[in-house]
This record gives C-alpha cells, sequence and structure tokens, in this order.
C-alpha cells in the first residue's frame, strides 16, 4: 500500500488518529501536510517525519480555501485528504448547552465539508483522480446516551460520504468513511480515566481499547489503491465493540421520571 508520488492533507493531526496516519502515510512515501487549529503541535509532529504543517480552522471557509490553494500551489497538486477534525462534548440532551451543539457540528459537520468540497474541487479542476476519508464514528451508527451531538454529528457525516461518493465518482474521486470505536487518544483520555476502560475492555470482543495506529492502517488501506474498488463505504474499525452495542453510559429505567445517567464501569 504506496503512496510514492501522491500528496496528502490530514487534518486535525497534532496528535491521536490524525497524527498516527500522517506518520503512516509519509513512511509509504507520501508528501503529508498536517494541519490542525494547533499548528505548533501540528508542526513538531510534522518536524518528526519530514513533512510540513498549516494551521487551520477547518470552520473557517477562508483558511481552508488558503490552505488547499497553498498546497497545490506548491505540489501542483492533491492526492489523498483524511478529513479527521473532530470534536466532542458529554451532556445530557437536557443540559446540554447550544453552544455545544453548535460546535459538535461546526468541527464535526461544517469543518469536515468544507475541507471535502475544497480538496474534491481541485481534483476535478486538475483532473486528478483522488481518494479523501472521513472520520466518522461508531457513535454514528450506535445510539450513545449523554452524547447526542456527537453521535448526530457523526451520523450527519455518513451521509455526506455517500453522497459524494455518488457524485464523484464520474471524476475518479472515491469517498469513504472510517467509524472507529473506542480508541485510546486525546479526545477520550478524561473519560477513560473516570472509569469507563474496564468496561470497554469487559465489552469488546478483542478485549481491548483501540490504538490509533490501528485506525491509520484502515485509512491508509481505503486511501490507496489497493481499495481502487471502494467507495461509499463506512468501515467500522472497534475490535467488534458495535456487536453487542456497548455505551459509555446507563440508566435504570425502572426509577421513572429521573435523569440519573451513570458512567459504566465493569461489573465484578
Amino acid at each position: 500500500m504506496r503512496c510514492d508520488g501522491q500528496v496528502a492533507v490530514v487534518t486535525g493531526a497534532a496528535g491521536g488518529i490524525g497524527a498516527a496516519t500522517a506518520s503512516l502515510l509519509a513512511e509509504r512515501g507520501a508528501t503529508v501536510v498536517l494541519t490542525d487549529l494547533n499548528e505548533d503541535s501540528a508542526r513538531t509532529r510534522a518536524e518528526k517525519i519530514g513533512a510540513w504543517a498549516f494551521g487551520c480552522d477547518t470552520t473557517d471557509p477562508d483558511q481552508v480555501d488558503g490552505l488547499f490553494d497553498t498546497v497545490v500551489d506548491r505540489h501542483g497538486r492533491i492526492d489523498l485528504l483524511f478529513a479527521n477534525a473532530g470534536w466532542g462534548a458529554v451532556g445530557s440532551v437536557l443540559d446540554m448547552t447550544f453552544d455545544d451543539w453548535r460546535r459538535a457540528f461546526d468541527v464535526n459537520v461544517h469543518g469536515t465539508f468544507l475541507t471535502t468540497r475544497a480538496a474534491a474541487a481541485h481534483m476535478v479542476r486538475l483532473g486528478t483522480p483522488g481518494s479523501i476519508v472521513v472520520t466518522s464514528s461508531t457513535g454514528a451508527v450506535v445510539p450513545t446516551a449523554m452524547m447526542a451531538a456527537y453521535c448526530s454529528a457523526k451520523a450527519s457525516l455518513n451521509m455526506l460520504v455517500s453522497v459524494m461518493a455518488y457524485e464523484l465518482g464520474a471524476h475518479d474521486i472515491r469517498v469513504n468513511a472510517v467509524l472507529p470505536g473506542v480508541v485510546s487518544t486525546p479526545m477520550t483520555k478524561a473519560i477513560l480515566a473516570a472509569g469507563a476502560e474496564d468496561h470497554v475492555l469487559a465489552n469488546v470482543p478483542l478485549g481491548r481499547l483501540g490504538a490509533p495506529e490501528d485506525i491509520a492502517r484502515t485509512v491508509c488501506y481505503l486511501l490507496s489503491d489497493e481499495a481502487a474498488y471502494v467507495t461509499g463505504a463506512a468501515l467500522v474499525v472497534d475490535g467488534g465493540g458495535a456487536i453487542p452495542g456497548a455505551t459509555w453510559y446507563a440508566h435504570d429505567f425502572r426509577r421513572r421520571g429521573e435523569t440519573a445517567w451513570r458512567l459504566q464501569r465493569e461489573k465484578r
């Protein structure tokens, strides 16, 4: 699954899944551009793998257009995009602020729309076949209490991927989604530390948390020519966690008229 001579952009690349994927793409021969709201962290990562970094707020149309214009001006093309930038917060529907709801859609949906559209527009203009992968989540298909905004936003991405794959196929541009389960990343660190890790380990058939590298290998497969006949797919990578529908939070529904969700822990 080599990517020699191809130009790849990775958003949300300062850490976690984005950083792992950027490293693997560089290892496999791609010219990689890391971009993140945290430009300093992205630059540090880029220096380690011989890539370059670009600060970008993916929710800002002007910054997104500037990013891809710069990439094409510098390298003459763009072949691969991993639209990974995301954001989530925990809170019940009754308690969630509208700011948190809006932020979840701004980053996960609007930002992904802007980046995928900008990359695809350059691919079409240049007549370059391309491959785009979007980070969705198993939360897009398994309802998870306390995460309405995140799950709803990720579900929107699955439909965006389907429609883009349908529209862009005529230009030889493939669009797919990867749906990680529980992965040990900065985004999940706090909730795992609060006691959820034992519950996850007890309910995931493969018996471990996902690592960023697990997702990176899947993304690189979908981006590569090895997946040349794959488009519009939503590939679950979760160690089997979605099979029993394991979720973070539980409620005893015998307690009527109450809102008493609790973080699930392993039952001993």
